[in-house]
């Protein structure tokens, strides 16, 4: 799925999907509140290896208003996306990544997937960064069949 986000002023961007089967969905939201959230999303969903977290279920046709997001892969991501946002956010040390993740996911060794995490974040903060206005940011979400 190609996950475009343009940024339209300091306030808003736009995000729209482009899912494989030809579908699409695009909703326009306040940056300040759904920017750094989407990208921790994105990050730990992608490094996690979630396929029915929150990208994972709007790739598969669920939508960006929210409509259709449930089951217990999507409560772990939300429950992961809050406290990364911010960890995006104040630019945290690795150890509190390492911390976060330990207690949200105690079956998992967390050390590797903290780092792994962290560093997909800077990346798409350095891309939106960028983005100049009035530009496209795109980035891929895997098709898993």
């Amino acid at each position: 799925m190609k996950i475009l986000f343009t940024k339209l002023s300091d306030e808003e961007h736009r995000v729209q999907i482009y899912r494989k089967d030809d579908s699409t969905d695009e909703t326009t939201l306040v940056s300040r509140s759904f920017l750094l959230h989407d990208f921790a999303h994105f990050a730990a969903e992608e490094q996690i290896g979630l396929r029915n977290g929150v990208w994972g279920l709007i790739a598969q046709g669920a939508s960006l208003d929210g409509t259709g997001i449930r089951g217990p892969e999507a409560q772990l991501a939300e429950a992961i996306a809050g406290p990364l946002q911010i960890l995006f956010r104040d630019d945290a040390e690795l150890e509190k990544f390492e911390k976060t993740l330990a207690y949200l996911l105690p079956d998992r060794d967390c050390a590797e997937l903290a780092k792994q995490i962290r560093e997909r974040g800077r990346q798409l903060k350095g891309h939106w960064r960028a983005t100049p206005f009035g530009e496209t940011m795109e980035i891929e979400w895997p098709d898993h069949d």
